[in-house]
């Protein structure tokens, strides 16, 4: 990555918490908003890799863990490491992915940094299951939508959808 590709993805970076932090409260419905730092975190590993997804994916969690409760602490930062290795990986490894299939991507990635953030928090099965059906998946499809208008503006072209 060169300079003005590390600037840019910082600049990327605060973009994504200033949002995550104000506007989507706006965009929420029925108490269910878009998660702006995960779509940065897929977007930066399908196009960096697994090495940048690790930093930015640490980087982003640990920011969040600044504002999570002390008993948690490191918990982002996990799973969203392993978010961004993960989707690092199968962008290098496995194939070139295309919008449908980063939109895909993009939501199995929001399953994993919940299960990964539910699993290190230590919450009881019952209340993961409520988590995931209440929260979980309708974040994720939120989410997914979102996040599929944004990888389309900004693949600059149309794609064969």
């Amino acid at each position: 990555m060169s300079n003005r590709g590390w600037l840019k993805t910082l600049l990327l970076f605060v973009l994504a918490f200033a949002v995550q932090t104000t506007v989507a409260e706006w965009l929420q419905i029925l108490g269910v908003g878009p998660d702006f730092v995960v779509i940065f975190i897929v977007a930066v590993a399908i196009r960096y890799g697994a090495a940048a997804g690790c930093l930015w994916g640490f980087l982003a969690g640990f920011t969040q863990d600044v504002y999570a409760p002390v008993e948690w602490l490191g918990a982002n930062s996990i799973a969203m490491t392993i978010v961004g290795f993960a989707v690092g990986q199968l962008e290098e490894r496995f194939l070139t992915l295309n919008l449908p299939a980063k939109i895909g991507v993009l939501g199995l990635a929001f399953f994993v940094n919940d299960m990964f953030y539910f699993l290190i928090t230590g919450l009881e099965k019952d209340v993961v299951t409520t988590l995931f059906v209440a929260k979980t998946v309708p974040e994720s499809v939120y989410t997914m939508i979102l996040g599929g208008i944004l990888f389309y503006l900004s693949s600059g072209k149309k794609s064969n959808v």
